[in-house]
This record gives structure tokens, sequence and C-alpha cells, in this order.
């Protein structure tokens, strides 16, 4: 099989198919436009594609002429067939990790997954590494013809199909050649779908492919297949980015306990604290360069270059990157912080007790602890997307996207809001070369030798078992959250068009960014282009205020909605014992809340929490022997359903407190 083609495929050519389309092409292009419009009307516009059909079932001998060489190097078919053999004999798997006992846990499907382990070690009962065949999705990574799928179906018991081609031509090709049709009343009778990603770029088509994954059918993630149906850099690229976002594409998309705390925080930061509200709206945009420096190692050989252009440059620190900075002697213009926990307030107070925080202004979500923006005398807040503190209190507000998980994401996001398309990343390390070199010298981590014997939270965090590409090279050490953050950045850089990124940190790789050393980077601007900009920056930013569901009668309206509901889910964990019929039940009844406040806050308190309590009885049972099944379901159902129950009284004790503080 011809694995990189020099040809630029899906382009218009001067000959090839015969323009007009068999009947089954039109059948299976209408299937197509249910499932991906704009890329039927793609296909659908292609005239006289590069590479054409060649040769026919009947004569074993069906092809496709690239042109310059068959594509297949057999026919398509005996490819394809003996393909589908191998993999079904040895599939490759998504297989999510075994569950472990954490006994300090504040989450309240951790101590259910506590109990349960407990439970199954009194009765001996060790789960199999393999899960049972059905999984939620089968992934095909290059289409080709596409004669495999169908088999591949009939024999896999999976609900849900995703194909991501780099070429449009293959797709048309095999309109041509399969049953598109076959494929989707299949799948919906089993009830899934299918899903056609079509892009030119490995990490687009591996972000879209994790996106859908995740959003869509992702309590059923575990045991899906992957094929990878034909070689080429594309297709091994696309591979390659999946494994290695396999480590948080089954990450908890929220969690109850967080979003009591984060609800709580913007109900008193936005009471309390006078702000400026930062949201994206049209500014102008200033040509200032904007240095963001955080507190990776690398803040440590590239101090000298944040030093020499502290005059020419807006400079930013993010979360324990102030403290490096002010190790080094130098003041930031802003400083962000987005994370909830006690952490950043302890950190914070520390430094405001040795160091003078004047002048510095403060870029936060307002769901931060009430105590960290008190010790700025400037503040910007900003609603994040998603959760339950943005769905209620900010409804009419413009959340920032993109700007999580990490304090680094939130510093570029809010550098570009402001206006900025210049940026420097210092520090933004996001991993180490040497794991045991995990943040600056300066920074709080190495500092202070205490730090984190004390905080194990933050120990854990120092902890990086991912291998990754090194921006300047190499290989460099990450952790899940690293991960995540890289492919957000380079979403972002993808949404704002235009900017220049210098990564002048010698960490992970972050596509969309220019790795450069610190060294031999430049800036060229004036001390006072800065000042002007910083006033433009200031002048164009609202006094926030005016925010809606400060209003005891709806606060009580939730807490009344929010208890109808968790009493609804507790029956459905009660009741339903089949796995793959839980999760549609509870996705129909997520999916039947509406789209006003009050729902949209319940949807962001409930459905992460809900799935982890899910996927732990999905994930264990289908790797139990036979016979221990039923047992297990109905004593991890009842845990289960005892445990969602007391989240009223949580939700309750929460409600009042902030009635009683009106």
């Amino acid at each position: 099989m011809s694995s990189d083609f020099p040809l630029d495929l899906g382009e218009a050519g001067t000959g090839g198919l015969d323009d007009r389309p068999s009947a089954r092409f039109a059948a299976n292009l209408a299937v197509l436009e249910e499932t991906a419009p704009a890329i039927a009307e793609q296909i659908a516009a292609m005239k006289s594609p590069i590479s054409r059909i060649v040769g026919s079932v009947e004569e074993g001998d069906l092809n496709i002429d690239l042109g310059h060489a068959a594509f297949y190097d057999e026919d398509a078919e005996s490819y394809s067939a003996k393909q589908v053999e191998s993999f079904l004999e040895k599939p490759r798997r998504i297989e999510m990790p075994g569950y472990k006992t954490q006994l300090d846990t504040i989450l309240c499907n951790q101590e259910v997954v506590n109990d349960m382990l407990v439970w199954m070690d009194e009765r001996d009962l060790k789960p199999a590494v393999k899960p049972d065949r059905d999984g939620g999705y089968l992934i095909m990574l290059g289409l080709g013809l596409g004669l495999g799928v169908e088999r591949l179906l009939e024999e896999l018991p999976v609900r849900n199909l995703v194909i991501v081609e780099r070429y449009p031509e293959f797709l048309r090709h095999s309109l041509e050649t399969a049953d598109w049709a076959a494929w989707r009343d299949l799948l919906e009778s089993r009830g899934g779908s299918m899903k056609v990603i079509l892009a030119r770029d490995q990490y687009m088509a591996a972000n879209e492919l994790y996106i859908h994954v995740r959003n869509h059918h992702f309590g059923l993630i575990d045991g899906s297949y992957m094929l990878l149906h034909y070689q080429s850099s594309f297709t091994r690229g696309v591979l390659d980015e999946l494994v290695q976002r396999l480590p948080v594409i089954a990450a908890n998309p929220g969690f109850f306990e967080d979003e009591l705390i984060m609800l709580r925080n913007c109900f008193r930061n936005l009471r309390r604290h006078e702000h400026k509200l930062l949201q994206d709206r049209r500014r102008l945009m200033v040509k200032t360069p904007v240095i963001v420096v955080a507190s990776g190692p690398s803040v440590d050989t590239a101090i000298d270059f944040v030093r020499a252009n502290r005059e020419r440059a807006v400079i930013i620190s993010c979360g324990t990157g102030l403290g490096a900075l002010l190790g080094y002697g130098i003041k930031p213009d802003f400083h962000v912080d987005t994370e909830n926990t006690p952490g950043p307030l302890e950190i914070l107070s520390g430094l405001a007790e040795t160091h003078d925080l004047s002048g510095v202004t403060l870029i936060a979500c307002n769901t931060v602890d009430p105590g960290v923006p008190a010790l700025f005398d400037e503040r910007y807040l900003y609603f994040r997307d998603s959760v339950t503190a943005t769905h209620y209190f900010g409804r009419d507000q413009r959340p920032l996207l993109l700007a999580a998980p990490t304090v680094s994401n939130a510093a570029v996001r809010s550098a570009l809001t402001l206006g900025f398309r210049e940026i420097y990343l210092v520090g933004v390390d996001l991993g180490s070369r040497d794991p045991k070199r995990h943040h600056s010298k300066k920074s709080i981590y190495m500092a202070d030798e205490t730090f984190l014997e004390t905080h194990p939270d933050h120990r854990e965090a120092s902890k990086y078992p991912i291998r990754r590409p090194g921006s300047l090279g190499g290989t460099v050490f990450a952790n899940a959250s690293f991960l995540y953050a890289s492919m957000y950045m380079a979403n972002l850089m993808r949404v704002f068009a235009g900017t220049r990124v210098v990564n002048l940190s010698d960490g992970a790789r972050i596509d969309g960014t220019i790795p450069k050393l610190p060294h031999v980077a430049r800036i060229e601007n004036e001390p006072a282009q800065k000042t002007r900009d910083l006033q433009i920056v200031a002048n164009t930013l609202e006094a926030g205020g005016g925010y809606k569901g400060f209003d005891a009668e709806e606060l009580r309206r939730l807490q009344r909605r929010m208890a109808l509901f968790i009493d609804d889910l507790v029956a459905l964990f009660r009741e339903v014992r089949d796995p793959v019929a839980l999760f549609d039940a509870i996705k129909d009844m997520f999916k039947a809340l509406g789209d006003g406040p009050i729902d949209e806050t319940i949807y962001a308190y409930l459905w992460g929490t809900s799935l982890m309590f899910y996927q732990f009885i999905y994930v264990v049972v289908r790797r139990l022997p036979e016979e221990a099944r039923e047992a297990f379901l109905d004593e991890v159902s009842a845990r289960s359903a005892d445990r969602i129950a007391q989240l009223k009284g949580d939700f309750d004790a929460l409600i009042d407190e902030l009635v009683a503080e009106l």
C-alpha cells in the first residue's frame, strides 16, 4: 500500500472519475448529508478528482489509481478482508485504567469506589484486564474504499462509528463502493450514530476526535476499537496523538464538590470586591508584546530575557510564577490565578507579607477563593466557561472559552482577550526534561524545602509519568493536566488566527507556537508604547455589576429543582441494572433539561459526577466473572444511589448559607 501521497488529493484535477454519480453514490451521499452536511457538500462539488476507482469486485482487481501508483498493494477487497480478519483476532482497544483506593478523597463517587473495592476483596473478585467485547466506538483512522467497515460493525458490538480521513477523494470513492446506509441503520438500531472527521492536519483531526468522543457517548469509551486502515504520516500521526490523549480521555468532566465551592466563591467575589469585568468583546488590538511567566524550570534560563524587556513588554505572571518572578526581583504588570482551592490564597498571602504587590493587577476567574482578590488593589474578574457559577450568575455575560485547564492557559487567553497579539511564553514548560527538577528554583515548590511535604496535592501534581515531545526537541516528562493544557493551548492558537506566540520554554511542544531559545529572541517596542497600551486596556474594560441570580426566591427555586432532579437520578441507579441501558437513561435525563439558568446549573453540577458513578460500574462489571455480576450490580447500584441522595443535603446547606448572606 502506498504510504504517503505526493499528489494533493481532494483538489480539482483534470481527469479521472466519471462525474456522473451512480445510484449507490447518491444514496450514500444522502447518508453523509445527515451526518456531515458540510463534508457532503464538498464531496458533491468534486467533479474531477485526481485519483480514480479502477477494476471491480467481480474481477478481483478493485483498487484506487493514485495517478502514479495503485493505492492498495493487492486488490482492495482482499486487502480489507485480510485486515479485518487480523484485527478481529487481535484488536487495538481503548482500555480504562483500573481503580484504586483513595482514602483522603473528597469525591462522593470515590467513596463508593473505596467501599466496593473492599467488597470485592472480601469476595476475592479481581477484575480482568480486558473488558467484554462491546465498546462505545469503532474509530477508523483512514477509510480508503471502506470495504471492511460493514463486517467490522457486524462482528463488533459497538454503538458508534467515527471515520477520520485526510483525503476527500477517498470519501467520495467510498460512496461509490460501500453501503453507508447499512452502516447507519445498524448503528441506529444499537442507539448509536456515525461521525465523519475530514481534516488536513493530524493535530486538528485528533482534537476533533477527542472532543467528539468525550462529549457524545463519554460513559462508553472503555473497550472502544481503533483501526488504522492505511499507513500514512497523517493516520499514524492521528493515532499517536490519540494515544497520547488516552490518559485524559476519560478524565472527570466536572464534579459536584468542586461546583459547590465555585458557586459559593463566585457569589462572594461578585458581591464583596469591586472589579472590572473581563469578557470577549470588540476591542483595539495593541502593539506591545506580552511575556507570560509560569513557574516551570526553564524560567531560570530565560529570566535575563524577561529582565531585559520588562520596560518594553507587558509582564503577566501566572500561579506560582509570581513567586519566581518576585524572587528574581521583577514585579509583573498582571498576575493571573484560577484555582478555587485554599492553596493560592496561602501562597499569595505569604508573598504579600514579604513583597509589595501594589501596582500588580489581578486577573482571575471569579470562582477563586474570595481572599485572593482582597490582596490586590486592581482586579479584572472573568466568568469561566461551563461551570455552575457562570450558568447561574453569569447568564447575561460572555465567559472566556479555552481559559483552562491551567493558569498558563488562562494567562494566554486573558492576554488575547485584552487585545495583545504577540506573546512570549517563559516557564510554560508543561513538564520537565528532568522529572526531579519540576519547577523553577525560585518557585515555592523548590525554594521552600518543606512545601511539598506539607502540601500533598502539589506533591502529586509534581509527578510527571507521561512522555511528550519537547518544544526544542527530545523528550519531556509531563502529567495529565499538562497534556490537557497543551491541547487547549494549541486550540487557542487556531481560534485566534494571526496571533504570534513564541515559546521560549524548554518544555513540552505546544502546536501553533514558535519554539525559540531565549537568548536569540528580540522584542522591538518602546516603553512609551507599553504605557499607552496599558492605558488603552484599562479604558476598554467596564466595571462589573448588575449580575442576576442574587435573589433568595430564585435560589430556593434552584434548590427545589435540584432536589427533584437528584431524586430522579437516584431512582435510575436503584432501578436500572443493565449498564448500557443505565447510561442511556442518564443521558436522556440530562438531555431533557432546558436551557434556562436553573437547568443549566443543575447540568453543570451533576453531569460529571453522575458519569463518574456510572463509569465505575461500566468499567468494572464488564471485567468480572459472569456469575459475580448480578451481585456486584445490586451492591454498587444501591451504594451509588444512597450516596447520590446525600448530595441534596450538601446543596441545601449551600443555598441556606447563600440566602443568609443576602
